[in-house]
Protein backbone atom coordinates (compact mmCIF):
# COMPACT_ATOMS: atom_id res chain seq x y z
CA UNK A 1 0.00 0.00 0.00
CA UNK A 2 2.63 2.30 0.43
CA UNK A 3 4.30 1.70 -2.54
CA UNK A 4 1.06 2.62 -4.72
CA UNK A 5 0.41 5.51 -2.07
CA UNK A 6 4.23 6.82 -3.31
CA UNK A 7 3.54 5.51 -6.86
CA UNK A 8 0.61 8.07 -7.59
CA UNK A 9 2.39 10.98 -5.28
CA UNK A 10 5.04 11.12 -8.22
CA UNK A 11 2.44 10.52 -10.75
CA UNK A 12 0.57 13.70 -9.92
CA UNK A 13 4.02 15.81 -10.08
CA UNK A 14 3.42 18.58 -12.66
CA UNK A 15 -0.45 18.21 -13.04
CA UNK A 16 -0.67 21.62 -10.38
CA UNK A 17 -2.72 19.14 -7.81
CA UNK A 18 0.36 17.50 -5.80
CA UNK A 19 -0.91 19.05 -2.26
CA UNK A 20 -4.59 17.38 -2.91
CA UNK A 21 -2.93 14.00 -3.81
CA UNK A 22 -0.28 13.87 -1.01
CA UNK A 23 -3.03 14.90 1.73
CA UNK A 24 -5.01 12.01 0.94
CA UNK A 25 -2.13 9.88 1.10
CA UNK A 26 -1.42 10.88 3.90
CA UNK A 27 -4.63 10.39 5.81
CA UNK A 28 -4.73 7.24 3.69
CA UNK A 29 -1.37 5.83 5.68
CA UNK A 30 -2.89 6.97 9.14
CA UNK A 31 -6.55 5.19 8.15
CA UNK A 32 -4.20 2.19 6.81
CA UNK A 33 -2.30 2.49 10.23
CA UNK A 34 -5.72 2.25 12.06
CA UNK A 35 -7.07 -0.78 10.26
CA UNK A 36 -4.02 -2.89 11.46
CA UNK A 37 -4.30 -1.89 14.97
CA UNK A 38 -8.10 -3.24 14.83
CA UNK A 39 -7.07 -6.25 12.65
CA UNK A 40 -4.58 -7.34 15.36
CA UNK A 41 -7.07 -6.67 18.25
CA UNK A 42 -9.77 -8.77 16.50
CA UNK A 43 -6.97 -11.71 15.78
CA UNK A 44 -6.12 -11.01 19.87
CA UNK A 45 -9.82 -11.33 20.67
CA UNK A 46 -10.62 -14.60 18.47
CA UNK A 47 -7.45 -16.28 19.80
CA UNK A 48 -9.01 -15.44 23.38
CA UNK A 49 -12.03 -16.91 22.29
CA UNK A 50 -13.61 -12.80 23.28
CA UNK A 51 -16.84 -11.44 21.11
CA UNK A 52 -15.80 -9.53 18.74
CA UNK A 53 -19.44 -7.78 18.23
CA UNK A 54 -18.23 -4.44 18.24
CA UNK A 55 -15.04 -4.53 16.56
CA UNK A 56 -15.46 -6.47 13.27
CA UNK A 57 -18.32 -3.75 12.52
CA UNK A 58 -15.76 -1.32 13.11
CA UNK A 59 -13.02 -3.23 10.95
CA UNK A 60 -15.34 -3.02 7.92
CA UNK A 61 -16.24 0.45 8.09
CA UNK A 62 -12.70 1.33 8.13
CA UNK A 63 -12.03 -1.05 5.17
CA UNK A 64 -14.73 0.82 3.70
CA UNK A 65 -13.01 3.90 4.39
CA UNK A 66 -9.77 2.79 2.58
CA UNK A 67 -11.44 1.75 -0.43
CA UNK A 68 -13.51 5.42 -0.26
CA UNK A 69 -9.79 7.00 -0.48
CA UNK A 70 -8.36 5.43 -3.19
CA UNK A 71 -10.95 6.46 -5.38
CA UNK A 72 -10.81 9.75 -4.36
CA UNK A 73 -6.73 9.93 -4.99
CA UNK A 74 -8.56 9.91 -8.49
CA UNK A 75 -9.88 13.72 -8.34
CA UNK A 76 -6.50 15.29 -8.55
CA UNK A 77 -5.85 13.90 -12.20
CA UNK A 78 -9.30 13.27 -13.33
CA UNK A 79 -9.34 16.01 -15.28
CA UNK A 80 -6.33 15.42 -17.00
CA UNK A 81 -6.79 11.50 -17.58
CA UNK A 82 -5.34 9.99 -20.92
CA UNK A 83 -3.34 14.00 -21.09
CA UNK A 84 -0.01 12.01 -19.96
CA UNK A 85 1.61 8.94 -18.33
CA UNK A 86 0.99 10.44 -14.80
CA UNK A 87 -2.29 9.97 -14.87
CA UNK A 88 -2.64 6.86 -16.49
CA UNK A 89 -0.18 5.92 -14.48
CA UNK A 90 -2.34 6.38 -10.87
CA UNK A 91 -5.29 4.92 -12.76
CA UNK A 92 -3.46 1.93 -13.32
CA UNK A 93 -2.08 1.79 -10.02
CA UNK A 94 -5.47 2.36 -8.03
CA UNK A 95 -6.97 -0.51 -9.99
CA UNK A 96 -4.43 -2.99 -9.21
CA UNK A 97 -4.74 -1.84 -5.11
CA UNK A 98 -8.04 -1.87 -4.77
CA UNK A 99 -7.97 -5.52 -6.61
CA UNK A 100 -5.17 -6.72 -4.26
CA UNK A 101 -6.88 -4.59 -1.48
CA UNK A 102 -10.21 -6.76 -2.45
CA UNK A 103 -8.37 -10.47 -2.60
CA UNK A 104 -6.43 -10.04 0.53
CA UNK A 105 -10.13 -10.48 2.20
CA UNK A 106 -11.73 -12.89 0.14
CA UNK A 107 -11.94 -15.24 3.60
CA UNK A 108 -14.33 -13.07 5.21
CA UNK A 109 -16.67 -11.50 2.18
CA UNK A 110 -17.91 -8.62 4.10
CA UNK A 111 -14.40 -6.87 4.06
CA UNK A 112 -13.86 -7.32 0.47
CA UNK A 113 -17.49 -5.71 -0.58
CA UNK A 114 -16.92 -2.66 1.75
CA UNK A 115 -13.67 -1.75 0.36
CA UNK A 116 -14.88 -2.49 -3.24
CA UNK A 117 -18.39 -0.30 -2.38
CA UNK A 118 -15.98 2.95 -0.88
CA UNK A 119 -14.26 2.61 -4.12
CA UNK A 120 -17.18 2.44 -6.46
CA UNK A 121 -18.91 5.34 -4.47
CA UNK A 122 -16.32 8.01 -4.80
CA UNK A 123 -15.36 7.19 -7.98
CA UNK A 124 -18.44 7.13 -9.50
CA UNK A 125 -19.18 10.76 -8.87
CA UNK A 126 -15.88 11.82 -10.57
CA UNK A 127 -16.37 10.26 -14.08
CA UNK A 128 -19.91 11.55 -14.20
CA UNK A 129 -18.98 14.96 -13.14
CA UNK A 130 -16.05 14.69 -15.46
CA UNK A 131 -18.17 13.02 -18.33
CA UNK A 132 -17.68 16.35 -20.78
CA UNK A 133 -14.31 15.86 -20.48
CA UNK A 134 -13.88 12.22 -20.51
CA UNK A 135 -16.12 10.81 -22.80
CA UNK A 136 -18.06 7.56 -21.43
CA UNK A 137 -15.10 5.59 -21.62
CA UNK A 138 -13.82 6.09 -18.28
CA UNK A 139 -17.59 5.97 -17.01
CA UNK A 140 -17.98 2.62 -18.36
CA UNK A 141 -14.69 1.08 -16.77
CA UNK A 142 -16.08 2.12 -13.38
CA UNK A 143 -19.12 0.43 -13.71
CA UNK A 144 -17.92 -2.90 -15.11
CA UNK A 145 -14.86 -3.02 -13.14
CA UNK A 146 -16.67 -3.02 -9.42
CA UNK A 147 -19.01 -6.23 -10.33
CA UNK A 148 -16.30 -7.78 -11.98
CA UNK A 149 -14.15 -7.03 -8.69
CA UNK A 150 -17.18 -8.58 -6.70
CA UNK A 151 -17.72 -11.51 -9.04
CA UNK A 152 -14.02 -12.01 -8.73
CA UNK A 153 -14.00 -11.96 -4.99
CA UNK A 154 -16.65 -14.00 -4.56
CA UNK A 155 -15.36 -16.72 -6.18
CA UNK A 156 -12.16 -16.30 -4.50
CA UNK A 157 -14.18 -16.38 -1.06
CA UNK A 158 -15.89 -19.56 -1.81
CA UNK A 159 -12.08 -21.02 -2.67
CA UNK A 160 -11.16 -20.02 0.43
CA UNK A 161 -13.85 -20.81 2.68
CA UNK A 162 -13.57 -24.44 1.12
CA UNK A 163 -10.02 -24.81 2.03
CA UNK A 164 -10.41 -23.27 5.62
CA UNK A 165 -12.81 -26.33 6.12
CA UNK A 166 -10.86 -29.00 4.39
CA UNK A 167 -8.22 -27.69 6.53
CA UNK A 168 -10.55 -27.74 9.77
CA UNK A 169 -11.82 -31.19 8.75
CA UNK A 170 -8.35 -32.59 8.03
CA UNK A 171 -6.83 -30.91 11.45
CA UNK A 172 -10.40 -32.48 13.43
CA UNK A 173 -9.66 -35.73 11.50
CA UNK A 174 -6.22 -35.70 12.79
CA UNK A 175 -6.84 -34.46 16.45
CA UNK A 176 -9.59 -37.64 16.28
CA UNK A 177 -7.33 -40.39 14.87
CA UNK A 178 -4.59 -39.18 17.43
CA UNK A 179 -7.50 -39.57 20.56
CA UNK A 180 -8.21 -42.66 19.05
CA UNK A 181 -4.88 -44.08 18.87
CA UNK A 182 -4.21 -43.30 22.59
CA UNK A 183 -6.93 -44.56 23.92
CA UNK A 184 -5.97 -47.79 21.62
CA UNK A 185 -2.80 -47.50 23.29
CA UNK A 186 -4.31 -46.52 26.86
CA UNK A 187 -6.86 -50.26 26.22
CA UNK A 188 -3.70 -51.92 25.18
CA UNK A 189 -1.80 -51.73 28.37
CA UNK A 190 -5.05 -51.23 31.18
CA UNK A 191 -7.12 -53.47 32.27
CA UNK A 192 -10.88 -52.19 30.98
CA UNK A 193 -12.70 -52.33 34.53
CA UNK A 194 -10.35 -51.25 37.18
CA UNK A 195 -8.04 -48.92 34.91
CA UNK A 196 -4.78 -50.54 36.58
CA UNK A 197 -2.32 -51.80 34.23
CA UNK A 198 -2.87 -55.68 32.34
CA UNK A 199 -0.42 -58.18 32.68
CA UNK A 200 1.41 -57.94 29.60
CA UNK A 201 1.97 -53.86 30.22
CA UNK A 202 2.94 -54.67 34.26
CA UNK A 203 5.73 -56.89 32.97
CA UNK A 204 6.95 -55.08 30.35
CA UNK A 205 7.08 -51.77 32.90
CA UNK A 206 8.85 -54.16 35.51
CA UNK A 207 11.62 -55.13 32.98
CA UNK A 208 12.06 -51.46 31.84
CA UNK A 209 12.77 -50.60 35.49
CA UNK A 210 15.34 -53.28 35.54
CA UNK A 211 17.19 -52.13 33.26
CA UNK A 212 16.83 -48.64 35.00
CA UNK A 213 17.90 -49.97 38.78
CA UNK A 214 19.58 -53.32 37.81
CA UNK A 215 20.81 -53.93 40.97
CA UNK A 216 17.84 -52.45 42.81
CA UNK A 217 15.55 -55.18 45.11
CA UNK A 218 11.79 -55.04 43.89
CA UNK A 219 9.24 -56.19 46.19
CA UNK A 220 6.29 -58.01 44.71
CA UNK A 221 2.53 -58.05 46.22
CA UNK A 222 0.32 -60.43 44.70
CA UNK A 223 -3.46 -60.37 45.95
CA UNK A 224 -6.21 -62.69 45.51
CA UNK A 225 -9.95 -61.62 46.97
CA UNK A 226 -11.12 -64.45 49.15
CA UNK A 227 -14.09 -66.62 47.52
CA UNK A 228 -14.57 -64.18 45.15
CA UNK A 229 -16.23 -67.18 42.72
CA UNK A 230 -18.99 -67.39 45.29
CA UNK A 231 -19.61 -63.16 45.38
CA UNK A 232 -20.66 -63.94 41.68
CA UNK A 233 -22.69 -66.84 42.16
CA UNK A 234 -24.19 -65.65 44.92
CA UNK A 235 -24.72 -61.51 44.39
CA UNK A 236 -23.75 -61.75 40.70
CA UNK A 237 -21.49 -60.53 37.88
CA UNK A 238 -22.14 -56.81 38.45
CA UNK A 239 -21.84 -57.03 42.03
CA UNK A 240 -18.64 -58.64 41.59
CA UNK A 241 -17.13 -56.16 39.12
CA UNK A 242 -18.20 -53.59 41.53
CA UNK A 243 -16.16 -55.21 44.23
CA UNK A 244 -12.68 -55.56 41.88
CA UNK A 245 -13.78 -51.95 40.80
CA UNK A 246 -13.84 -51.07 44.66
CA UNK A 247 -10.47 -53.03 45.42
CA UNK A 248 -8.64 -51.53 42.75
CA UNK A 249 -9.62 -47.66 44.39
CA UNK A 250 -8.55 -48.81 47.69
CA UNK A 251 -4.91 -50.33 46.25
CA UNK A 252 -4.40 -46.87 44.22
CA UNK A 253 -5.37 -45.01 47.67
CA UNK A 254 -3.15 -46.85 50.05
CA UNK A 255 0.02 -47.90 47.67
CA UNK A 256 3.15 -45.28 48.34
CA UNK A 257 2.76 -42.23 45.67
CA UNK A 258 6.79 -43.37 44.86
CA UNK A 259 6.42 -47.03 44.80
CA UNK A 260 7.47 -46.53 40.35
CA UNK A 261 7.58 -43.48 38.20
CA UNK A 262 3.82 -42.82 38.91
CA UNK A 263 1.08 -43.48 40.82
CA UNK A 264 -0.78 -47.21 41.03
CA UNK A 265 -1.51 -47.04 37.31
CA UNK A 266 2.17 -47.60 36.73
CA UNK A 267 2.52 -49.89 40.20
CA UNK A 268 -0.73 -52.14 39.81
CA UNK A 269 -1.69 -54.58 37.74
CA UNK A 270 -4.86 -56.85 37.49
CA UNK A 271 -3.06 -59.80 36.92
CA UNK A 272 -6.05 -61.88 36.39
CA UNK A 273 -9.53 -61.97 37.42
CA UNK A 274 -9.46 -61.65 41.49
CA UNK A 275 -6.05 -61.52 41.25
CA UNK A 276 -3.85 -58.19 41.77
CA UNK A 277 -0.45 -57.43 42.07
CA UNK A 278 2.06 -54.27 43.00
CA UNK A 279 5.77 -54.00 42.47
CA UNK A 280 7.47 -51.64 45.39
CA UNK A 281 10.71 -50.54 43.71
CA UNK A 282 13.57 -50.08 46.32
CA UNK A 283 11.55 -51.05 49.23
CA UNK A 284 12.67 -53.65 51.86
CA UNK A 285 10.24 -57.22 52.05
CA UNK A 286 9.62 -55.65 55.36
CA UNK A 287 7.97 -52.32 54.28
CA UNK A 288 6.21 -54.31 51.16
CA UNK A 289 4.60 -56.36 54.49
CA UNK A 290 3.33 -53.10 56.27
CA UNK A 291 1.83 -51.82 52.94
CA UNK A 292 0.41 -55.59 52.67
CA UNK A 293 -1.58 -55.08 55.84
CA UNK A 294 -2.91 -51.98 55.61
CA UNK A 295 -3.91 -52.85 52.21
CA UNK A 296 -5.40 -56.11 54.04
CA UNK A 297 -7.28 -54.25 56.48
CA UNK A 298 -8.80 -51.67 54.00
CA UNK A 299 -9.99 -54.01 51.87
CA UNK A 300 -11.77 -56.31 54.65
CA UNK A 301 -13.32 -53.13 55.97
CA UNK A 302 -14.88 -51.63 52.25
CA UNK A 303 -18.34 -51.51 52.35
CA UNK A 304 -20.67 -49.59 49.93
CA UNK A 305 -24.44 -48.79 50.39
CA UNK A 306 -25.14 -49.66 47.05
CA UNK A 307 -23.97 -53.65 47.62
CA UNK A 308 -26.74 -56.56 49.01
CA UNK A 309 -26.55 -56.99 52.67
CA UNK A 310 -24.08 -59.95 53.53
CA UNK A 311 -21.41 -59.18 51.13
CA UNK A 312 -18.14 -59.16 52.53
CA UNK A 313 -14.77 -58.76 51.27
CA UNK A 314 -11.30 -59.98 51.99
CA UNK A 315 -7.85 -60.78 50.40
CA UNK A 316 -5.31 -63.36 51.00
CA UNK A 317 -1.74 -61.57 50.08
CA UNK A 318 1.50 -62.90 49.01
CA UNK A 319 5.21 -60.96 49.33
CA UNK A 320 8.77 -61.54 48.04
CA UNK A 321 11.21 -59.88 46.98
CA UNK A 322 12.49 -60.12 43.00
CA UNK A 323 16.25 -59.91 43.38
CA UNK A 324 18.28 -58.21 40.36
CA UNK A 325 20.30 -62.08 39.68
CA UNK A 326 16.71 -63.69 39.45
CA UNK A 327 13.98 -64.06 36.39
CA UNK A 328 10.57 -61.85 37.25
CA UNK A 329 9.18 -64.90 36.76
CA UNK A 330 10.70 -66.35 39.69
CA UNK A 331 9.73 -63.65 42.20
CA UNK A 332 6.16 -63.31 41.15
CA UNK A 333 6.10 -67.41 41.97
CA UNK A 334 7.57 -66.81 44.95
CA UNK A 335 4.77 -64.40 45.81
CA UNK A 336 2.55 -66.64 44.19
CA UNK A 337 3.65 -69.19 46.86
CA UNK A 338 3.29 -67.22 49.43
CA UNK A 339 -0.40 -66.22 48.82
CA UNK A 340 -1.36 -69.52 48.45
CA UNK A 341 0.39 -70.25 51.66
CA UNK A 342 -1.96 -67.21 52.83
CA UNK A 343 -5.21 -69.34 52.02
CA UNK A 344 -4.05 -72.75 53.12
CA UNK A 345 -3.42 -70.70 56.67
CA UNK A 346 -7.25 -69.60 56.93
CA UNK A 347 -7.30 -66.50 54.42
CA UNK A 348 -7.28 -62.52 54.69
CA UNK A 349 -3.96 -62.50 56.00
CA UNK A 350 -0.39 -61.83 54.97
CA UNK A 351 2.52 -64.14 54.60
CA UNK A 352 6.07 -63.57 53.03
CA UNK A 353 8.03 -65.59 50.75
CA UNK A 354 10.96 -67.49 52.65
Amino acid sequence: MLIAGALMGFGVIGIGDEKLMWTLIAVQVVIQCIVATVNKMLRRRLEAHQPVQFLFPIFVFLKGLTGALWGLMMLPVMANLGAGPGPLLICITLIVTITISAMLTTAVWSISIAAIAGFFVTLLPQNIYFYDVLGPLPLVVTLVLSPTLIWITRGQSKQVKAALVNELQNERLALYLEDALQHSDYLARHDSLTGLLNRRAFQSKLMELRQDQPDAAISIILIDLDHFKSINDKFGHETGDAVLVSTADIIDSVTRPDDLSARCDEATARWGGEEFIIALVGCPIEAAASVSERLRARIAAQADPRWPDGLSVTGSFGVAIWNHHEELAVGIAQADRAMYQAKISGRNQVELAL
